[in-house]
């Protein structure tokens, strides 16, 4: 397998860096958009990449706005998400990352992979739930320790109704219709309290009879495991492995 380092992808926001890790028989395979949680960046997530293009796939790993490369004053004064003012600045940097979505698809299309598919963690999920939303060209969505409702819950956040309302217009699960009959791929923490695992519960359960009715049950997986934001390392290695297989049944068939 090789590591490649793209030059930055142009897209509605500006200059967007993106790691490639491909497999070296084919560097065209099915391209995976992978990324990371919030404070994070794609670094954390290379292991994952390399899981991805082992697989066969191409693994393309994102630095969110104003992370990683692309840090900014806008995450270094960010306050913690309970506070009015830091969910506000979240909900800024989901809307930016959901905007690229489709330079980032236009760009792998262009180099040459059949599908797309897009997956993250954390905050990286919730951005893959929004890009899928905005971009039907993409094949396959995986979230792992994300949620489709946006709706604050703790602090001060959760009692600010404008920070309410502004959340709760741009949650995917409002749009349940833009993901059927694309594989779907839930993963939560039951004892999450960063995440709670509510949301993507009830989205599964909106989801399950949309499905069925496009004979496609088999791609909707939402599964709850025992821990909470912070899995253990062999929770989080079958969590990947999970993803990984679910991906390459949906891309490679």
């Amino acid at each position: 397998m090789a590591d490649l380092v793209r030059s930055p992808v142009r897209s509605a926001i500006g200059p967007a860096p993106v790691w490639t890790f491909s497999a070296e028989r084919d560097a065209r395979a099915p391209a995976v958009l992978l990324f990371h949680g919030l404070r994070s960046s794609s670094a954390a997530l290379h292991d994952e990449a390399r899981a991805i293009a082992q697989a066969g796939m191409t693994a393309v790993l994102v630095d969110a706005p104003h992370h990683g490369a692309r840090r900014s004053p806008v995450l270094d004064a960010m306050p913690d998400t309970g506070t009015r003012e830091g969910y506000a600045t979240l909900l800024r940097i989901l809307r930016e990352a959901k905007d690229e979505v489709p330079s980032l698809v236009d760009h792998l299309l262009g180099l040459g992979h059949a599908r797309v598919a897009i997956a993250g963690v954390s905050m990286g999920a919730y951005i893959a739930f929004a890009g899928a939303v905005l971009e039907p060209r993409i094949s396959a969505i995986v979230s792992l320790l994300g949620s489709p409702d946006w709706t604050p819950h703790e602090g001060e956040a959760a009692t600010a109704a404008d920070v309410r309302a502004d959340a709760d217009d741009a949650s995917p699960c409002r749009h349940p219709e833009a993901f059927v009959p694309r594989p779907l791929l839930m993963l939560n923490g039951a004892r999450d309290v960063n995440v709670r695992p509510e949301g993507a519960r009830a989205f599964a359960e909106a989801l399950r009879p949309l499905y069925a009715a496009r004979g496609a049950s088999d791609v909707l997986v939402h599964r709850e495991l025992d821990v909470d934001h912070f899995a253990p390392p062999e929770v989080w290695r079958e969590m990947v492995e999970t993803a990984v297989v679910f991906l390459s049944r949906a891309l490679l068939g």
